[in-house]
């Protein structure tokens, strides 16, 4: 888009001084013209008038009244006016005005001159509308009236005698031509005032405007560094010296490169702090997917273990209910006591091997539970540390969030020339939302670690009790064995102590075979929790890989913020 074409700020400066002043000055000059001109005439009228009151004085000193005479004179009681007419011409020396004295409408005595016959218009007479206004006593004054072909300021004044009665007018003039150049003299020199004052006003106005545009192109310098993000630009201090407007924005530029370098020097050390916290996140998530793993395969050992003590369990049983089956036989024949002792010392020897490899897998089955407890210990350690960067980020995310916030706040406070980071400082919120949000993600699949990891606690508790128990009954089966060792050993020795303990044995029998009972049903159990224990390490397994996607998300949001952050330069 074109920039539509205006004039500069020099311009402009010099045209809002020098037109205000030129018509300041063209507005006097023409009230003051008018002034003059209005005030001239009505001096000059009033000069006019005291002349013509001073002839009406001076003629005064003659008695009598005015009268024509039978020759046509004027006279004033017994004295002959017409023939002292030079008399008339001592009023007006060295005036460039005329005077008449008038008997009624008809110029008597005058020192006009007609411009065609070179003699004093005598003779000629005044204009009616003098006539009728002076007749009735009154002055009649008027700027613009012809006289002997000329314009003249004339005052006409009445003529009477000592008893008041008008018998003519006294008439006192002066050419306009004579005023009107009077008042082109005075006006030039208005005029000539008037320009001086123009050029004084543009003189001052250039340098004035020079200086402030000179001072405002400093100014917008340092705007121009700070919209390219350099914010190591200083202000010229000679603008920051200025007491006016433009000083003022001088000094809130420079407060505001100062609250800036502070505030992106904050953002990019948060930035920093951000990317390091999603980094170890990400590597914490890791470690957290290897112990995953390893719990998972422990899990599987002790699944294996519990069903291969289910199936030794169950052959276990088999052997007790055979050699159940042999101590009835023993009852009911005593003949058949050295075959049926035989077999009886074979089936010892096989059960107590199977005892022996049902108390190998026991401990075996302790050690995995022991190994799987110590790795639940370590992810809840690393669970802990989770949620302490989770925290952390959270403080980081709020910080920015306030940060971007004072950073709006400036860049509106700076008008247009903050426009530019105010985009940034949202960009920055949006960033700082987001980062929120991804914490708040992180915290809720770090919660359910914790619950997960705490059933997995509780199950490990159980099965240890559950084996505890295994072990206790183990350790009484082998109790019972030892009593059938014995007894087949005394078996050998004869029939009586055999029939003496074989109800002993059938006794034993039965308790053998509750406990076995028993152990098959512990065995059955530790079966189903190692598959609860498993189905809970593949949820913990997913909830960890949703975790290393957050950790991943907020080292890319991290990044994305270091990479706005790097437009600036401190």
């Amino acid at each position: 888009m074109k920039q539509k074409k205006s004039y500069g700020l020099k311009t402009r400066l010099l045209l809002m001084t020098i037109l205000p002043v030129s018509i300041a000055v063209i507005v006097l000059n023409v009230f003051a013209n008018n002034a003059m001109t209005t005030g001239m005439y009505t001096e000059v009228l009033d000069g006019l008038q005291g002349v013509a009151v001073a002839v009406n004085a001076g003629y005064r000193s003659y008695d009598g009244d005015y009268k024509l005479g039978t020759n046509g004179d004027l006279y004033k009681g017994a004295t002959n006016l017409s023939n002292r007419i030079e008399e008339i011409d001592e009023y007006v020396r060295d005036m460039a005005a005329d005077v008449t004295i008038c008997y009624g409408k008809t110029r008597m005595i005058t020192s006009l001159i007609d411009s065609e016959t070179q003699e004093r218009a005598i003779g000629t007479e005044i204009a009616d509308e003098v006539w009728d206004t002076v007749s009735k006593g009154e002055v009649y004054k008027t700027n613009d009236i012809t006289v002997n072909g000329q314009r003249y300021c004339a005052c006409y004044i009445p003529l009477e005698n000592e008893d008041g009665t008008v018998v003519g007018t006294i008439f006192a003039g002066k050419p306009a031509e004579s005023v009107s150049a009077h008042i082109r003299s005075e006006t030039v020199k208005i005029l000539i005032c008037a320009i001086t004052v123009i050029l004084l006003a543009v003189a001052i106005s250039i340098i004035c405007s020079k200086n402030i545009v000179k001072d405002i192109r400093l100014a917008k310098g340092s705007l121009d560094e700070l919209s390219t993000g350099n914010l190591a630009v200083n202000v010229n201090d000679r603008i920051l010296q200025r007491g006016d407007e433009i000083g003022d924005i001088a000094r809130a530029v420079d407060n505001l490169i100062k609250k800036l370098r502070g505030i992106v020097g904050e953002l990019k050390q948060s930035s920093d702090v951000l990317y390091n916290s999603g980094d170890e996140l990400n590597n914490m998530a890791g470690q957290s997917s290897q112990a995953a793993d390893e719990i998972s395969r422990a899990v599987e050992e002790i699944s294996k273990g519990a069903i291969s003590q289910a199936e030794e369990i169950e052959s276990a049983s088999m052997e007790i209910s055979n050699m159940g089956q042999v101590i009835e036989t023993i009852v009911d024949n005593v003949g058949s006591l050295t075959d049926t002792s035989l077999q009886m010392s074979e089936a010892g020897r096989l059960s107590d091997r199977t005892m022996q490899e049902l108390s190998d897998s026991n401990d075996k089955t302790t050690e995995a539970i022991v190994h799987i407890s110590k790795q639940i210990q370590l992810t809840g350690e690393a669970i802990k540390r989770i949620s302490d960067s989770a925290s952390l980020i959270t403080d980081i995310a709020d910080e920015t969030s306030l940060l971007a916030l004072n950073a709006s706040i400036e860049s509106a406070r700076a008008g247009e020339a903050g426009r530019g980071f105010a985009v940034v400082a949202s960009e920055i919120q949006k960033l700082s939302i987001q980062s929120a949000e991804a914490v708040s993600e992180i915290q809720r699949i770090i919660d359910t670690l914790e619950t997960e990891s705490e059933k997995t606690v509780l199950v490990m508790e159980e099965a240890e009790q559950l084996i505890q128990e295994q072990q206790t009954k183990l350790d009484a089966t082998k109790t019972s064995f030892m009593d059938v060792s014995k007894g087949i050993d005394i078996s050998k020795t004869g029939t009586d102590e055999i029939r003496t303990h074989a109800q002993t044995c059938d006794t034993s029998r039965v308790q053998v075979v509750d406990v076995i009972a028993n152990l098959s049903a512990i065995s059955e159990q530790n079966a189903a929790s190692t598959q609860e224990t498993t189905a809970s390490m593949e949820e913990l397994n997913a909830t960890i890989n949703m975790l290393a996607d957050a950790a991943n998300n907020l080292k890319g949001l991290s990044e994305s913020l270091n990479d706005e952050m790097s437009f600036f330069k401190l």
